[in-house]
């Protein structure tokens, strides 16, 4: 069976109804063991008081005991019996808790009769049937035997009088604290409560960007749960955005190839009988917008790949890499591309992933530079890290564009896409494959114009 789900507020208020429960009973406890047993010292102390002062008095007789009970002033809180046998004789005595002295013969003593049990070895605590529990001391001088009964019935009467009262307040102390904890628990999870239901309430359209929650200032662990929660609507809604920009920049990066090609071919429908000359014209064409159509959707499928990819990343010499990759570009190329890479620097990373950051560089600095200006592959040590750059001498990218051209489908300028050649993903291909590489790349101006494409990793 399924165990029930306790709300915060019900966590709370168990929580503190025990923490109360605890308390009462370990102070009622530590009461109880403190009173009794002081009680019970004081009642050993003062039965071994009267027997050793009964040991001393030498009693024999009556007038010799009622002599010592003048002389010996014992303000005794408890019940006692006491009874000194000689050969002449046997006297027996009940002090009462009001000091009273009642004197009997040894034949009318129904106490002294009556059966006695040893409760513990070694102790002198004593049963009497019909009488209670009694502290027993017997002693032997000579041929007097003296023996003393104090009894514990006035403790243990006291003990269940404390216990009682412990006990009541025990139940209005439980029951005040059910009614605090209740009113605590709902005090501190309102705000929770408060936070879920708008929770809720936000995210019943998540296809349509969420509002920010209204956060209560305390306490301080909602307050940062409210905060971590908007940040995470935030991110959400960026993402969503994200998503419908990239449906829309696909959607028209494709229309656009589609529409070519189809007006190419109606072109050589309605004139290709009568003028073939426009048929090799219009299949350039169509060559050409399929191609660059082919190029788009293979972007895609590694944009798509990059994001669920997940590498093996071993020991790899990057500079052996980027010297490679570099005298094979520059034999591709009409521009010249400056090689600057120090010997034998080491990351950890993936030979696939990692030519492909560099040659996707290296083409878009290609693409953005001018004819006659060169532009360079670098590789350097700095610190601990080691750094990629690709630097050129093109047009530059605004400052309030830099942190966007890592976006898919994003061109810096609008005007001149249709003259530069891509689809504008290789960037955000590029910022992917950075990140399963363990490397971060940014964006910086070259001065005087120009713009330094920096992608580091950590040393090994």
């Amino acid at each position: 069976m399924r165990k029930k789900s306790l709300t915060y507020q019900e966590l709370i208020n168990n929580a503190i109804r025990k923490l109360v429960i605890i308390i009462t009973l370990s102070i009622s406890a530590l009461i109880l063991i403190v009173v009794g047993v002081q009680q019970y010292v004081q009642t050993v102390h003062e039965a071994r008081g009267q027997m050793m002062s009964l040991s001393w008095a030498n009693i024999d007789d009556i007038p010799s005991f009622i002599h010592w009970n003048n002389q010996n002033n014992r303000h005794t809180k408890q019940n006692t019996v006491i009874r000194v046998k000689t050969k002449k004789t046997s006297i027996t005595a009940t002090s009462s808790r009001t000091g009273q002295q009642i004197m009997a013969t040894s034949a009318s003593k129904k106490f002294i009769n009556n059966r006695k049990f040893k409760i513990l070895p070694g102790q002198h605590i004593v049963y009497v049937q019909g009488y209670g529990l009694f502290l027993f001391y017997s002693e032997k001088d000579d041929d007097t035997t003296y023996q003393l009964w104090a009894s514990l019935n006035r403790l243990i009467s006291s003990m269940i009088l404390l216990l009682i009262i412990i006990s009541i307040i025990t139940f209005i102390t439980l029951g005040f604290g059910t009614w605090w904890a209740h009113q605590l628990a709902a005090k501190l999870s309102a705000p929770t409560i408060e936070l879920v239901h708008e929770t809720r309430n936000t995210i019943k359209d998540p296809d349509t960007d969420q509002p920010t929650l209204q956060v209560p200032d305390s306490p301080q662990e909602i307050k940062e749960l409210g905060n971590a929660f908007n940040e995470l609507l935030k991110a959400q809604n960026q993402r969503l955005q994200r998503e419908r920009d990239f449906v829309s920049n696909a959607s028209h990066e494709l229309k656009t190839p589609i529409a070519a090609i189809r007006g190419n071919i109606n072109l050589i429908k309605r004139h290709g009988d009568k003028h073939p000359d426009v048929i090799p014209e219009s299949l350039g064409f169509i060559d050409e917008e399929s191609l660059r159509m082919q190029n788009l959707i293979t972007n895609l499928l590694n944009l798509s790949r990059a994001d669920r990819a997940e590498l093996i990343l071993e020991n790899k010499n990057l500079s052996e890499i980027a010297e490679q990759i570099g005298q094979q570009y520059q034999k591709t190329i009409a521009h010249e591309l400056k090689l600057d890479i120090q010997p034998d620097l080491h990351i950890k990373g993936n030979t696939d992933t990692l030519k492909q950051i560099i040659v996707a560089l290296l083409d878009n600095a290609h693409k953005y530079s001018p004819t006659d200006a060169p532009f360079t592959l670098s590789v350097k040590k700095v610190a601990s890290t080691v750094q990629l750059a690709v630097i050129d001498n093109g047009m530059g990218i605004p400052d309030q564009q830099k942190d966007l051209i890592f976006q898919r489908f994003y061109r810096v300028d609008e005007s001149h896409s249709t003259e530069i050649k891509g689809s504008g993903l290789g960037l955000s291909i590029v910022s992917q494959l950075v990140k399963l590489n363990n490397g971060q790349i940014e964006v910086s101006d070259h001065q005087p114009q120009g713009s330094i494409f920096k992608v580091t990793f950590n040393e090994v």
